[in-house]
C-alpha cells in the first residue's frame, strides 16, 4: 500500500510542482492529501480488510476515513515542513527530498493508524 502512496505522492508532486507550477508547499500539500487518500483505500480494501468487513457500511467507512486523514494530516504537516527544510536549507532535490520526507513519516502514519482507524470496536447489529 505504501509503494502506491509514495508513487501517487511523487506523481501529483512532479504534475504539480514540475508542470504546473504551483510551489513547493502547495504542490506537496495537495500531492500528499491525494496519496492520503489513495493509502486509505488501499488500506481499507485490502491491509484491513477484517476490521473493514466487521465495521461495514458508508458511515463507518467514512468515520475511518476522517479519522485516517486527521491522523495522516500530522504526517503531512512534518512531511511538507522537512521537505521545505531539505530543499530550502539544505538544498537537497526536490523529488530525493520528497522522497525521504515521506520514509521519515510514514512508520509514524502506520503505527497511530494501526492503533486508532483500524482497531475493532463493537458494532452494533
Amino acid at each position: 500500500m505504501g509503494l502506491s502512496g509514495l508513487a501517487v505522492d511523487m506523481g501529483l508532486l512532479n504534475l504539480f510542482y514540475g508542470g504546473l507550477g504551483l510551489g513547493l508547499t502547495r504542490s506537496a500539500i495537495l500531492a500528499g492529501e491525494l496519496a492520503i487518500i489513495n493509502n486509505f483505500f488501499w488500506n481499507d480494501v485490502w491491509t484491513f480488510s477484517d476490521v473493514s468487513q466487521q465495521q461495514r457500511g458508508r458511515r463507518q467507512r467514512i468515520k475511518r476515513l476522517i479519522k485516517f486523514n486527521i491522523i495522516c494530516l500530522m504526517g503531512l504537516i512534518l512531511k511538507v515542513l522537512l521537505l521545505n527544510v531539505l530543499v530550502n536549507i539544505l538544498h537537497l532535490n526536490v523529488y530525493g527530498a520528497n522522497f525521504l520526507a515521506i520514509a521519515a513519516v510514514t512508520l509514524w502514519n502506520f503505527w497511530i493508524n494501526l492503533k486508532l482507524s483500524w482497531r475493532s470496536t463493537e458494532v452494533k447489529k
